[in-house]
């Protein structure tokens, strides 16, 4: 562990104490191991102790009162001494502790759990009980790194005041689609692109950092389908070069897992390269890889929901990706189709909503899209063809011009 330092051992600030010989003695009660406790604190002058575990000293007591009688005693002499003190037990069958004593006595408690993933165990935390505080309940992932504990607590979704600036606004990189949204995307917007495979939705994902890294913004790809190398290769089509920019310090890519992802743990990684990073753009390809990835539809919502809070917050502008099969194509006189991304209820989470979609005319498939929704601005309402071409996206006429009529 990068914590451990020995000369806190040297210096004996930190005492580490076998007490495995008074234990083993045969004629020690609770009262030889109590006193030898005790005396160990007053000895060393500690504030802090563990005890690992109280489920072996428990061992030795032989009933409930007994048990109950030690830990109550142990406690009231450990706050006598002012010494904060944690207890370590194990647990089975669901229960809180091995003997069912130690969780009515103790001032708090913290349970670890382990829930069996697709291939790997997934560690949660909950905090049950601290007397005398108010704390926040419910599961929460953690991993035990080389720095320790690592927790990803939930974000409070609390109604925060929005950074978003409807004067300022940030270029789609997409000359059209900045001219139907009057002048690109306000600071701090949250922007679902929704469309099925090979409609364009990594090219919108990619031009819209492009365009940030161009004017020295720092920009984060969470990449959740293709890998970071194709993704490279697919933008050096387009002439950007992914890798330059990486070098700069103005692109980070996040590439998590998608065996036993944990949803709060990518989280935190979005957050702390955005903090690092100093990140103004933020573009993830695609949301809808998370709910394939053993995620239900609550839980993708849930981490939306909490991104949504932070990203409002910072002021940081992010662009969102969704595979919508619904959204292959449309019978004739009908091109929104019946499919709007609602799979996870986004229409509240984000501010704008883009589709894009394909239209068969005279033996062609053809790209259209479709601005839904943009908080608070008006927006071109018009259906658009566009193409993806070696510039990246380029929109074309409306379906009012004669070579579009249906």
């Amino acid at each position: 562990m990068n914590f451990y330092d020995k000369s806190l051992l040297e210096q004996e600030k930190l005492t580490i104490i076998d007490a495995r010989g008074i234990y083993l003695k045969e004629s020690s009660g609770e009262k030889e191991i109590l006193h030898f406790i005790v005396q160990e604190v007053q000895r060393t002058h500690a504030k802090r102790l563990v005890i690992d575990s109280i489920t072996a000293v428990l061992y030795k007591l032989d009933t409930k009162i007994k048990i109950r009688k030690f830990i109550f005693e142990l406690g009231k002499t450990l706050s006598a001494l002012n010494c904060t003190t944690i207890l370590t037990s194990e647990s089975s069958k669901g229960a809180i502790t091995t003997s069912g004593v130690e969780e009515f006595i103790a001032d708090g408690i913290i349970v670890l759990s382990l829930v069996q993933g697709e291939q790997s165990l997934i560690r949660h935390f909950s905090v049950i009980k601290l007397r005398g505080r108010d704390f926040r309940s419910g599961q929460i992932e953690f991993d035990i790194t080389a720095k320790g504990i690592v927790l990803y607590p939930k974000i409070p979704l609390e109604r925060v005041i929005a950074k978003t600036d409807f004067k300022n606004r940030k270029s789609s990189g997409i000359q059209g689609l900045d001219k139907m949204i009057g002048g690109g995307y306000p600071q701090g917007h949250i922007i679902l692109v929704s469309g099925n495979t090979g409609s364009g939705k990594t090219t919108f994902a990619m031009q819209f950092l492009v365009e940030g890294m161009k004017n020295n913004e720092p920009s984060i790809f969470v990449n959740l389908e293709e890998p970071v190398e194709q993704i490279k290769k697919t933008a050096l089509a387009h002439s950007w070069n992914f890798d330059a920019f990486e070098k700069q310090g103005l692109l980070t890519f996040i590439s998590p897992s998608l065996i036993d992802v944990q949803a709060d743990k990518l989280l935190y990684q979005i957050i702390d390269a955005i903090e690092t990073a100093g990140a103004k753009r933020v573009a993830i390809d695609a949301i809808s890889t998370l709910e394939s990835s053993l995620f239900n539809k609550n839980k993708v919502r849930e981490f939306l929901l909490q991104l949504y809070s932070y990203l409002k917050l910072k002021g940081v502008s992010c662009l969102i990706t969704y595979l919508s099969p619904a959204l292959f194509g449309a019978e004739a006189h009908k091109l929104l189709a019946g499919g709007v991304a609602n799979e996870l209820r986004l229409s509240s989470v984000v501010d704008g909503t883009i589709l894009l979609r394909y239209f068969e005319q005279k033996h062609s498939i053809h790209k259209l899209i479709t601005i839904l929704k943009m908080r608070g601005i008006n927006h071109d309402k018009s259906i658009r063809s566009f193409d993806i071409t070696s510039k990246g996206i380029e929109i074309k006429n409306d379906l009012k011009s004669k070579s579009w009529m249906l």
